[in-house]
């Protein structure tokens, strides 16, 4: 027996949990998000209780499986995503009994502690979360997200000069002193300034929880530096900061040391967040069941790039999506979205013919000569416009536009800088770093 089988056969006598507390501690020192940690060590332990692991060599994919469908099946209802949840926190705790570490972002070798020689969970498939989808988060509109806003700033220091009870009950009766009235206007100022991050950066909460002042840069290209331990993907990526939302940014965290946390997230902001939407009149759930949530900020950042008009790519690259799919479906609400605007922006045809054969509206060229549909290389430069010209072998190609005077006027599409209030105009972003 060699060295290495021999400590693999020691760690077998050793308690399950207590392998379970070392992962844990690995874990902690990688620096990975608490909140992650804390549902890897709450699972693990769980699971390990309910199907009976005491020891490395019990652990075994058939009892896992088993103890997941009864808890689909009993009254807890697991969700298919909690599901796949437990599945990759056993593969990776396999995967780390076998020695795999990681040295930053997904590089990753071999050479750790083996505690076991082969991953029993290696493989262990997940199911199809679009089967079985719970709480389907809806993105919220323009005018609910200024609605939202505007009720988050105020709704602390409306609450508290509200009665509760009695003849007055509902009225806006109770004095504040300056210094209560001073705490809650800030304490709104900074909830609004959650959502408004959230809404124009895409970051998740447990994202928004981690930012600390030195992630922030206010320079020529203002953004944000996502630490690879505080991000879902572990990729560590660089989002650019729309310049107001870097202005009240930098107004915020004016005073603050650069290992400061940016936001004070509560542990209940969804229960707030519920609160705030009553307040701007905005419905929890929709006709369709669609849920409006923390996560649903994250929706409404990705819907409002497409309608924007942002391109797909540059979308995915946004929201640090390693699927395109995710982008243009689940993160994009197709409602929001102006199909009738995209089809009126289709070529016109017409159907009135003269004997020649030609239509009353041809296109042409600079040159008065018909245009060529496909150029036979492409062009050399593209410049783009309220006169769309394009210069390739051919000369100066026109933009494309009916002969008919009355059809000349140009088409207009609505993206976020025609929208609403300057504060929460959305525009496309892409960021410094792309997404893998």
């Amino acid at each position: 027996m060699t060295s290495d089988q021999a400590r693999i056969a020691d760690h077998q006598q050793v308690p399950l949990s207590k392998h379970i507390a070392d992962y844990v501690a690995y874990q902690t020192e990688q620096r990975r998000n608490a909140d992650y940690i804390q549902n890897c060590k709450t699972r693990l332990n769980e699971s390990a209780e309910g199907c009976g692991f005491k020891l490395l060599c019990e652990m075994n994919v058939d009892s896992l499986q088993t103890w997941l469908a009864g808890q689909r099946d009993s009254e807890r209802a697991m969700s298919i995503a909690v599901h796949n949840g437990f599945v990759e926190v056993w593969v990776a705790f396999g995967n780390w009994c076998c020695g795999k570490r990681t040295t930053g972002g997904k590089r990753h070798h071999m050479n750790g502690e083996k505690r076991i020689l082969k991953n029993p969970f290696a493989g262990m498939g997940k199911l199809d979360v679009n089967m079985d989808r719970r709480r389907v988060a809806r993105a919220l509109t323009e005018d609910e997200l200024n609605r939202l806003l505007k009720a988050a700033r105020t709704r602390p220091v409306i609450s508290a000069q509200t009665v509760r009870n009695g003849p007055n009950k509902g009225q806006q009766l109770i004095a504040l002193s300056s210094e209560r009235r001073t705490k809650l206007e800030r304490l709104g100022h900074e909830r609004a300034i959650i959502y408004k991050t959230a809404i124009l950066t895409g970051l998740r909460k447990s994202e928004l929880r981690t930012l600390t002042v030195g992630d922030l840069s206010f320079g020529d290209v203002p953004f944000v530096k996502l630490k690879h331990g505080n991000e879902k993907n572990r990729q560590g990526s660089t989002l650019p900061l729309r310049s107001d939302l870097a202005a009240d940014l930098r107004k915020w965290v004016a005073g603050k040391e650069s290992t400061d946390r940016v936001f004070n997230v509560p542990a209940g902001l969804l229960a707030i967040l519920d609160r705030d939407i009553a307040a701007a009149g905005i419905p929890k759930v929709d006709a369709e069941g669609r849920v409006v949530h923390v996560h649903a900020l994250r929706h409404s950042f990705g819907t409002h790039l497409s309608r924007a008009g942002v391109a797909p790519r540059t979308a995915q690259a946004a929201m640090r999506h390693s699927n395109i799919a995710l982008t243009m479906t689940t993160y994009t609400d197709s409602r929001l979205l102006d199909t009738s605007a995209a089809v009126e922006s289709l070529p016109s045809f017409s159907l009135d013919f003269d004997e020649q054969g030609q239509t009353e509206h041809e296109y042409t060229i600079a040159s008065e000569q018909p245009r060529v549909v496909a150029p036979i290389v492409a062009p050399d430069s593209v410049q783009v416009g309220p006169d769309v010209s394009i210069t390739g072998p051919f000369g100066a190609i026109s933009e494309i536009s009916p002969s008919n005077p009355e059809t000349k006027k140009p088409r207009e599409t609505q993206g976020f800088e025609k929208c609403g209030r300057e504060d929460l105009n959305l525009q496309g972003v892409a960021p410094t770093r792309p997404s893998t």
